[in-house]
């Protein structure tokens, strides 16, 4: 196979994983589930519009209704949750964010703190004032609550059925 051939199926095979948030692994298929604390010390909302998500994550909702600031945490942009959740609640790849993120800066606004796990929003959704997360549905635990869920495409703030047993 030619060396142009190679690069140009390899940059293909890239691209593929890149926009398909799920191409890792069938274990990911799970809806997300976006969180707020369950400590009466950090929560401060009971209920997020789905149609806010987006304005959260986009830093143009910065204050919950009661005053207190948003804490967005996001998962590395690399992600494949992230990449999801990007797609559906913002309509862009993490990567494609970067030029509205560095023209903000200089306005002193920004983007959402980012972590490299879904354990670490787990604990920084759990003892940060104000923050909101999202993880895989099936792990969540008594640290967070659950407001909205992200699946098949939608958000929605009904649950939805949840297979967690593992895939093969």
């Amino acid at each position: 196979m030619g060396s142009f051939l190679k690069h140009a199926l390899a940059a293909l095979c890239a691209f593929y994983a890149a926009v398909t948030p799920y191409a890792a692994g069938a274990e990911e298929t799970h809806p997300l589930a976006v969180i707020v604390s369950s400590s009466p010390e950090t929560a401060v909302i009971q209920q997020i519009n789905p149609r806010d998500l987006g304005l959260i994550y986009w830093k143009k909702k910065q204050y919950w209704q009661g005053g207190a600031r948003i804490r967005p945490v996001n998962l590395h942009a690399e992600h494949p949750l992230r990449i999801h959740f990007s797609k559906v609640v913002l309509g862009s790849l993490p990567n494609e964010q970067a030029d509205y993120w560095n023209g903000l800066y200089f306005h002193g606004t920004t983007p959402p703190y980012s972590v490299q796990s879904e354990e670490a929003v787990l604990r920084y959704v759990n003892i940060t004032k104000g923050a909101v997360g999202y993880v895989d549905a099936c792990k969540l635990d008594d640290r967070v609550k659950p407001l909205l869920w992200i699946n098949d495409g939608m958000i929605s703030s009904s649950k939805p059925a949840l297979d967690c047993e593992p895939r093969p």
